[in-house]
Parts: C-alpha cells; sequence; structure tokens
C-alpha cells in the first residue's frame, strides 16, 4: 500500500514522549501509576493490545496480583525479554500502573489507550487490532504454564520407523531463536528475535553477537529478527539475507529485507533490498527457489477487526503475501502481477495468514507453506503463482473465543489448503528431509509444532509421511515429551536434523542423530 510518508514523520513517538504527553481527560493525576503508561506502551502494548493471539487485553493484566506481575518481570520471568529496557524505576511504574485499585482501573486503560493518537495516512488500525469476538468468552482464561526447563540431555527415544534417536543440546540460553543457517565450513547461524545474529563454532555457542546487524524492531512475538538465507552463491559471493522489522515511527516496524556480506566474523556492506510501505504486518520467512528468485512471506495480522485481518486481500497492501523478487531486491518482470494496475508488483500470492515456514518440494520444485491459522486453522499449502489462499474469506479455524472465522470454508477462486490441521498445531517451519542419516523418513514432510489444541507444554515435532502424490498418509509426534516449543526446523548439509525451541531466553539448539552415531 503506498502512503505519504510525510504524513506520519512527525507521529513517531518514543518512551520519552509517552512520558511526556498531555494528560488524558478524566485520567487519573500523574503519579507512579500514570507513569506506567508509558511502561506499558514501550514493553508490553504491542503484544496485549492485539499483537500476539495468546496475551491477555490489558483489562485482564489489570486483574493480576501485583506480586504475579513483578515475577514475570524479574530475570527468568515470563516477561524478562520484553522488560529488559526498563529501567527499575520503570518496572515500579508499570507494576503500579497494572496493580492500582479497581475504581481506578478504567481511567488507566483509557489513558494507555489514548495516548496513542491514530496515524494518518493508514486505512488500517495500527497495533490496536484486537476485536471482542477474538477474546469474548464466557469461559475462564487458563493461567500461563511455562514449559519445564530442559536437562543436559541427550535425550534418546523410540519412534516409529526410526529407533534409538537422539537429541542433543548444542546450544542452550538463545533468546527466542527463529531460524538456523548452515555456513559451508560447518558453523551455524542463529538469528534471535530481538535482533541479535549468534553463531555456533565448532559446536560452541559464541558469548559475543556477530557485528554489522541493522536495526530491529522486536515487537511482539510475531515480529523482530525472522530468518536468515545464503544466496545461492555463497561460497563465491559470500552474500547473507536478513529478513526482520526495522523501527519505524518510534515504536512500529516495517518488514524489511537486507543483504550483506560474510567476511567469517562479521557482516559488511548491508543495503536494504526491500522495505514494506505499509506497517504492523507481521512473520517473514526466505527461500531461493530453483527459478534463482528471492521468496518472501510476509504475515497479515492474524486477530482483530475486519480492517485488519482483511489486510490479505487487498492488493495494493503487502500484509497476508508471499512476495517474488530478484537475487538484487528488483521485481522480476514475469510476477504475476506485474503492470496490473492497483496491485503491488512484488506479489506472488495472497491471502495468506501467517506463513512462518517455507520449503521446497524437491520432487515437484513447488513451494510448501506452512499457515499458522487461527484456533483450528492451521495449513500447509502448496503456492502457485497468482493464487488466492482465501485468509479471512474461508478458513477451518475459529477466533480464540470459539466462533468460526467464515461460516465457509471453500469458495470459488480460493485454493483449499493441501493439509490441515484439527486441532491446531501452532506449526513452525517445515522441511521436506532428503538426506541418508534416516533413509525410513526419506521423503518425509517434518513440521516444527509449539503447542496442539491450545495447550501449553504440547509442543513436538510433526513427521509426516506423503504418497507419490504428496497426500499425507500417516504421521507421528516427535520429542513430545520434552514439552518444547519446536520453532525452527532444518536440515543439515551432513543429513541431520536440527532444531530450535520457543521458549523465551531458556530456549536452545538442538541436533537430531541415531543414537549409534558417534
Amino acid at each position: 500500500m503506498r502512503h505519504l510518508t510525510a504524513a506520519v514523520g512527525a507521529a513517531a513517538l518514543t518512551f520519552a514522549a509517552f512520558a511526556s504527553l498531555a494528560q488524558p481527560r478524566g485520567a487519573p493525576s500523574r503519579g507512579p501509576e500514570m507513569a506506567g503508561v508509558a511502561a506499558y506502551q514501550a514493553a508490553c502494548a504491542a503484544c496485549h493490545d492485539g499483537g500476539d493471539e495468546r496475551a491477555p487485553e490489558l483489562e485482564q493484566l489489570q486483574r493480576l496480583d501485583p506480586e504475579r506481575v513483578r515475577a514475570a518481570l524479574k530475570p527468568g520471568g515470563l516477561m524478562a525479554s520484553q522488560a529488559s529496557g526498563l529501567t527499575a524505576e520503570q518496572h515500579g511504574q508499570l507494576v503500579a500502573f497494572l496493580g492500582a485499585p479497581a475504581e481506578r482501573r478504567v481511567a488507566l486503560a483509557m489513558a494507555a489507550r489514548n495516548s496513542r493518537p491514530d496515524m494518518p495516512g493508514f486505512s488500517y488500525p495500527l497495533r490496536r487490532v484486537r476485536d471482542p469476538r477474538d477474546t469474548a468468552s464466557t469461559a475462564p482464561r487458563a493461567q500461563a504454564w511455562a514449559a519445564p526447563k530442559l536437562g543436559a540431555g541427550p535425550f534418546v527415544s523410540e519412534t516409529w520407523e526410526q529407533r534409538n534417536l537422539r537429541a542433543v543440546v548444542v546450544a542452550r540460553g538463545l533468546d527466542s531463536p527463529r531460524a538456523i543457517e548452515f555456513l559451508p565450513n560447518g558453523d551455524v547461524l542463529v538469528a534471535e528475535r530481538a535482533g541479535r545474529l549468534r553463531i555456533v563454532r565448532d559446536g560452541v555457542l559464541d558469548p559475543n553477537p556477530v557485528k554489522g546487524m541493522p536495526a530491529v524492531a522486536a515487537l511482539g512475538t510475531a515480529t523482530g529478527f525472522m530468518d536468515i538465507k545464503l544466496h545461492p552463491d555463497f561460497a563465491k559471493n559470500g552474500l547473507v539475507y536478513l529478513a526482520y522489522h526495522k523501527p519505524a515511527y518510534g515504536s512500529y516496524g516495517r518488514n524489511t529485507i537486507y543483504r550483506a556480506r560474510w567476511t567469517g566474523a562479521e557482516l559488511v556492506d548491508g543495503q536494504e533490498l526491500f522495505v514494506a510501505d505499509d506497517l504492523d504486518a507481521l512473520y517473514t520467512r526466505l527461500m531461493f527457489g530453483p527459478d534463482g528468485k528471492l521468496y518472501a512471506t510476509i504475515g497479515c495480522p492474524g486477530v482483530g477487526t475486519d480492517e485488519s485481518i482483511g489486510r490479505a486481500q487487498k492488493p495494493d497492501d503487502y500484509a497476508g503475501k508471499v512476495l517474488r523478487l530478484n537475487a538484487d531486491g528488483t521485481v522480476p518482470r514475469d510476477n504475476p502481477f506485474v503492470g496490473r494496475k492497483g496491485y503491488n508488483p512484488e506479489i506472488f500470492t495472497l491471502g495468506h495468514r501467517v506463513n512462518l515456514g517455507l520449503a521446497l518440494n524437491p520432487r515437484t520444485g513447488q513451494f510448501w507453506v506452512s499457515e499458522h491459522g487461527p484456533n483450528g486453522g492451521d495449513e500447509v499449502n502448496i503456492l502457485k503463482a497468482g493464487q488466492n489462499y482465501g485468509w479471512p474469506l474461508v478458513s477451518e479455524g475459529r477466533y480464540y473465543a470459539g466462533p468460526r472465522v467464515s461460516p465457509v470454508s471453500t469458495r470459488k477462486g480460493v485454493a483449499s489448503p493441501h493439509l490441515a490441521f484439527v486441532p491446531s498445531i501452532a506449526p513452525g517451519n517445515l522441511i521436506f528431509y532428503t538426506g541418508d542419516k534416516f533413509p525410513a523418513w526419506k521423503g518425509n514432510l517434518f513440521v516444527g509444532a509449539m503447542r496442539l489444541n491450545e495447550a501449553p507444554r504440547t509442543g513436538h515435532l510433526l513427521r509426516i509421511v506423503l504418497n507419490e502424490a504428496g497426500e499425507q498418509v500417516r504421521g507421528e509426534m516427535l520429542l513430545y515429551d520434552l514439552h518444547q516449543r519446536i520453532r525452527d526446523v532444518e536440515q543439515s548439509p551432513d543429513g541431520l536434523i536440527w532444531v530450535t525451541t520457543d521458549e523465551g531466553k531458556d530456549s536452545v539448539l538442538m541436533r537430531l542423530e541415531p543414537a549409534e552415531a558417534r
């Protein structure tokens, strides 16, 4: 969507600007509670005002015991990563804001919601995407239940077609890793959501982040530093591609694709190849196709008003699309919508929710994408140029409060999912296994799964056996007994399977191998 940036530049707000806002009409007097509005906007609003469908709304946070809030903000707490940028004084202000007496909560909530003005130039709500149908349920909301601490390992298990499987912890203490990439010399690059690029050398995680990273805006669980990919001719040119959210207008972010050169120690000569001109779009995954083009997913807001989730169907909006670019970021002339009035020319497919995984089927040369759907609406789709995949016009899923997203699950002119998951598995990345370390698994599809049927501690790695036509024959849940959210899954050049867990600062990088391998 094309916007006039000058119209919104003056609306950029930093933490300091929030703190100096004029007192809204009817708001409580200034003090720790009112100062906590700024702390809430800086550390919490991105998720709790609708950016993360799992996050309770502000009114629910205000009913929590203050001691529970303090514990969540401490190192090792549920919100430690989000609160790490606040001072001790701001922690106290946030606790005061959320723990205010009942008679002051409504006014404080209004002050928090009104402290961010609507930004001109955008035809959709920014950050305020939650709608009552997403959360208006009479069923009580269960308390959070963190995953158990993962032991030292290795973890040996028996699986259906591969006996004596061993999961080895390669690195721990990673902070919400979103993607890994293997370098030709055996080193492993790891993208942490907050914007750090880490490297594992000879099986040891370097304590220092890689230098040369651009600034990253980590605004919610589906934003931040999302993916890293090597150029197909990396051995010759050393080019590395990054997908992340570039800070914009103080506390928003734009989906960005960045290219830099790897020296063996750091990133240099960086340049932005693509910067979306809309805001509040979500996850991006990258992959080069057999045609040498760069394919990139951009997620759509997964919950909220029709204006928010409907962006996936707007042809001049990047949200909910898969893009196809030349390696230098320019638009290929044979893209399906080039020259079509009202369409962004980078678009390859549209009508997606949030694609957290992108894999190339070695048998067909087609891309398969995992689609992180609503409750009961997770999918795997096969990409075809110019195709509409229906979000939110058709869906098998429901809003998180229970109502169906759409009364129909099929529609003329809309592609049906190749695989659908009911109940939901919260899919992450996916791969087709092509190695020889697990002969019985060759050709199987592996999908990272972060939770089953909305329940905590149910993450696993899903293995799907496919027939010659690519249809599901059977499946198996691996690593389920570890109770960890599995976010990324990759195959290393030597044919082993690597995964990352998604457990905040307690996340790990693991390698799956036959137990007899040493």
